[in-house]
Parts: structure tokens; C-alpha cells; sequence
């Protein structure tokens, strides 16, 4: 079978800090993050809450351009020419679709925070870097006409508690990642840490299907490695073993997974990964939609 083409893309996750005044008790995050909701209209990920990002255009790729498996540490000369091109082109996508306007933000203050890229068994597959951009404060924003139906800013809490959200894999992993940092302060402190200290690992999900569902195994989890070879046998179609994941103990034993199963939705996850503190967290009030 001949090769996939894999395109190359990029996005921006704006984070804005809410003001001391708009806080109340029981909030417990003083920050928004910036989604955009895909128009209904859309052929791919109709109504989905999405990053801003897209694709990146060939005049900004150059003759010598080529695709990067991994986003190092930050270094003193500043990112590779290569990275510079995912990172023009998530903000030049952030200002398309959200209007987001402000001349004193550069390149250099994008930090990357996931990338990844599609499965093996989708016909159509990216490279997709997300980078964070931090505001301490917000112009009003307006959607790109035809393909944003609208902008949200919501809170980590807000997002999987809102049952009517429906989300793609990698924004639901990215934005679980969250839930560690409370505060805005500490969540650009961590970030600024481990952009110093971790690279960015590109990360392609295995999908599993099992009688009971589907499981997305990451990088780190002790079924990824024979998943991943037993889909490179076969591209055609996702990967089927015949017996529910309660009865497969190497997935009940993985550190880490998205699942959709006839039992509700579960990212169940302990340690690291990727730089990353995770925990578990129910995701029954979040519709997963699989990629296309």
C-alpha cells in the first residue's frame, strides 16, 4: 500500500486571564481557554469545538522545508527554521479565524504544549503541533464567516461539564492537561518549565476496538508498541481484537487511555507523560467524536 500523504499543520491555544473581579467562589480556574466552534456546514468536524489552527500553506514551507517529528527545548538561538514555519502558521490561523489582532506577539511567544499526528488507519493524516499563547487581557474577537460558527472561552470545568460539547481526541487530552494548573500564574510557570527542560514528543494514537469500544493507546502505554505494529500490517482498517477490554489485562494496565465504550466515556492516566502531570477524569458529559 502506498504511503499517506500527511500534512502539515498547526495550532494556537490563546489563554486569557480573567480579571480579579469576574472571579466568584466557586470558580476554581482564573483563566480561558479559546475554542472555536466549526460550522455546521463544514465537511469535516461539522459543530465540533476545535483549537484555531490549519494547515500550512506551501509559500510559507520554502524549497528546503521539511516535517518535524518532535518540538525540542527551548534554546538560546531561538526555534529551528522549521519550527518557525508550524509557528507562523498557528498564528497566522489564530488571526483568520478568531480576528485576533495584536502587533507586539511573535513567534517566540507560542510555547509548545502537544503534537500530533493522525492515526495510521485515517486516509487523510497531519502533523499538528499546539502551541500556547498566554493574555493577560482580551480585544473582542470576531469568527471567520463560513467556517467558525463561533467563538467560546471556557475554563477546563466548564468544558466537560457542558454535556451539548462535542470534541475530537487531541483537544480532549490537551485541554485534561489543564486540570493540574488551577491558576494562571502557575499554569504559564509550568509551561515556561517544561519548554525549558522536556521536548515535545509527537504523539500517533493507536486505535483498538474491542467488542465493548474503542481504546486510543498513546505512546507510553505497554499495548502501544504491538497495537502499532499490528497496524502496520494492515491500513485499511482499524485494528479489532475480539474480546471486551475488561478481559484484555495488558489494556486494563495501560498507564494511560482515551476511551469510548457502551460504559461511558474515561481518560484514566497516573505520573507523566510527555512532561505532563494526568489524572483521571470522567468525560460521560463530553461527546468524543473519532477522527475522519
Amino acid at each position: 500500500m502506498a504511503a499517506k500523504l500527511i500534512r502539515q499543520s498547526a495550532s494556537c491555544i490563546l489563554i486569557n486571564r480573567l480579571p480579579s473581579g469576574e472571579l466568584c467562589r466557586r470558580e476554581t480556574f482564573d483563566y480561558r481557554i479559546l475554542f472555536v466552534k466549526r460550522h455546521q456546514k463544514m465537511k469535516s468536524w461539522p459543530g465540533a469545538l476545535v483549537f484555531p489552527g490549519g494547515n500550512i500553506e506551501k509559500a510559507e514551507m520554502g524549497p528546503n522545508f521539511s516535517a518535524l517529528s518532535s518540538l525540542p527545548p527551548r534554546s538560546p538561538s531561538g526555534p529551528c527554521e522549521r519550527e518557525e514555519v508550524y509557528r507562523r502558521c498557528a498564528l497566522r490561523e489564530l488571526e483568520e479565524e478568531t480576528g485576533y489582532r495584536n502587533s507586539s506577539v511573535t513567534t517566540s511567544h507560542l510555547i509548545p504544549w502537544s503534537f500530533w499526528q493522525t492515526p495510521l488507519v485515517y486516509p487523510v493524516r497531519f502533523n499538528a503541533p499546539m502551541f500556547l499563547l498566554f493574555t493577560p487581557s482580551m480585544a473582542p474577537l470576531t469568527p471567520q464567516e463560513g467556517e467558525i460558527e463561533c467563538l467560546q472561552w471556557l475554563s477546563p470545568a466548564e468544558l466537560f461539564s457542558n454535556p451539548k460539547l462535542m470534541m475530537a481526541p487531541p483537544q480532549v487530552i490537551d485541554s485534561l492537561k489543564f486540570f493540574p494548573h488551577r491558576r494562571f500564574e502557575a499554569l504559564v510557570s509550568f509551561a515556561e518549565d517544561r519548554y525549558a527542560n522536556h521536548p515535545t514528543r509527537q504523539c500517533t494514537p493507536v486505535l483498538v476496538q474491542f467488542r465493548d469500544g474503542i481504546a486510543a493507546l498513546l505512546p507510553d502505554d505497554s499495548f502501544y508498541g504491538e497495537a502499532s505494529d499490528r497496524q502496520l500490517e494492515d491500513l485499511s482498517k482499524t485494528l479489532t481484537l475480539g474480546c471486551d477490554m475488561s478481559e484484555n489485562e495488558e489494556v486494563q494496565e495501560v498507564m494511560m487511555r482515551s476511551v469510548v465504550s457502551k460504559e461511558g466515556r474515561r481518560f484514566k492516566g497516573s505520573g507523566q507523560w510527555d512532561g505532563h502531570p494526568m489524572a483521571s477524569v470522567g468525560l460521560d458529559n463530553v461527546q468524543i467524536r473519532e477522527m475522519e
